[in-house]
């Protein structure tokens, strides 16, 4: 009897190290993490930008229609102080600008620990103006944003970790080493936070689903496509509705996929097969239902679930190419200037190799021109006619 209580010891006490060391150790998905900051940064940037046209009506001054829904939210009464309705036209647009900047310094990863709050902030603010524009997408990159507080999103692939680089090769200590296990353990439980959070929107999606009769008969799809709203390509979604085979494939698969997405992460090839089946069932959503800031939002999160060492392996045989491409832009032919020299494109102001200094008022000739007759070839003016005998 004694056995078992202390093989159940050991294995809690193993259980323990392991968890500990998983939180400890590095921090995990710092890959991942960069791709989520840099697909939101660029949902925002895309988003807001293409509202620029309709933003006095949507957020601004004429979205009255929304006031009732404004007043019965639940979120704190000092976002009223953002994007108010009742502002100048000149302060509401320059909120919006504000917006879009740090949506970009999000994309370039410049001081995140300082831009993501405020972002948020703002993002909440602007939307709860009218709850009518958005989608899902909104809400769970609402939630996300709150979770990347903790997480060190810049690790990757940002200004912030050039910066990082920089102040390591100098030998510059950073203020806060003695820290950096604090941070490991934030990071990482906001990476779980988030796993948990997308875990929790696929599998009661998926539960939802099964209790409808056109799910469990393989049908909806087929039903989906037939919404206005959601057939933003016809002859596409006419296609594919002509098969029912291919309907049912789609269906079951949805359900399929969404409902058991924890348990395929757990071994590399069910891994794989989940990423790829979740990732091209999004790009399906965007494409042919039109709900592509959904989309996106949901592929931007799956990528924590790619293991570094991939995002590794990509960088290593993309690192060469990037950077021939580089150089290539680089190395543009040398402009012509007006009277057919070569200019200075590099900025050094130094000759080519190949060129000759004359002096000036001289043209060059074929040949090196000493004044007198000697060595190098006679005298000019000597054998050139003058004016008189022309």
């Amino acid at each position: 009897m004694t056995a078992t209580p202390r093989s159940a010891t050991t294995w809690l006490r193993t259980t323990y190290a392991a968890g500990e060391s998983w939180m400890l150790d590095s921090r995990k998905a710092s890959y991942g993490t960069a791709v989520l900051r840099i697909g939101f940064g660029l949902i925002l940037v895309v988003q807001l930008v293409a509202g620029w046209g309709d933003r006095s009506l949507a957020w601004g001054a004429g979205r009255s229609f929304a006031q009732g829904r404004v007043d019965v939210d639940e979120l704190p009464a000092f976002l009223d102080l953002f994007f108010n309705g009742s502002a100048p036209a000149w302060a509401f647009d320059l909120q919006y600008l504000a917006l879009v900047a740090l949506s970009v310094l999000l994309v370039l990863g410049w001081r995140s620990r300082i831009v993501i709050p405020v972002l948020l902030v703002l993002y909440i603010a602007l939307f709860r103006t009218n709850p009518f524009i958005g989608d899902g997408g909104i809400q769970l990159m609402r939630i996300v944003l709150v979770y990347m507080l903790f997480a060190d999103t810049s690790g990757r692939w940002s200004l912030d970790a050039r910066r990082r680089r920089a102040a390591r090769a100098s030998g510059t200590p950073s203020r806060f080493a003695s820290w950096a296990w604090l941070g490991t353990l934030l990071h990482n439980g906001a990476v779980l936070l988030i796993a948990f959070q997308i875990f929790v929107v696929y599998v009661a999606s998926a539960m939802y689903k099964i209790q409808g009769g056109m799910w469990q008969h393989g049908t909806a799809i087929y039903y989906v496509f037939q919404l206005d709203e959601f057939s933003t390509w016809p002859q596409v979604t006419e296609l594919i509705g002509r098969s029912g085979v291919l309907v049912a494939i789609l269906s079951y698969s949805a359900v399929f996929v969404q409902l058991f997405f924890p348990f395929l992460l757990l071994r590399r090839p069910t891994r794989i097969l989940a990423l790829v089946a979740i990732t091209g069932m999004h790009l399906g959503i965007g494409v042919l239902m039109g709900l592509m800031y959904f989309s996106m939002t949901m592929i931007a999160i799956d990528a924590i679930f790619v293991r570094d060492v991939t995002y590794e392996g990509v960088q290593r045989r993309l690192a060469p190419v990037l950077r021939r491409t580089w150089d290539r832009i680089r190395r543009r032919p040398a402009a012509l200037s007006p009277d057919g020299v070569e200019a200075d494109l590099d900025g050094t102001g130094a000759p080519q190799a190949d060129e000759a200094l004359v002096p000036a008022g001289v043209s060059a000739g074929p040949g090196p021109v000493e004044g007198p007759a000697g060595a190098d070839g006679p005298d000019p003016s000597t054998t050139a006619p003058s004016a008189a005998d022309r």
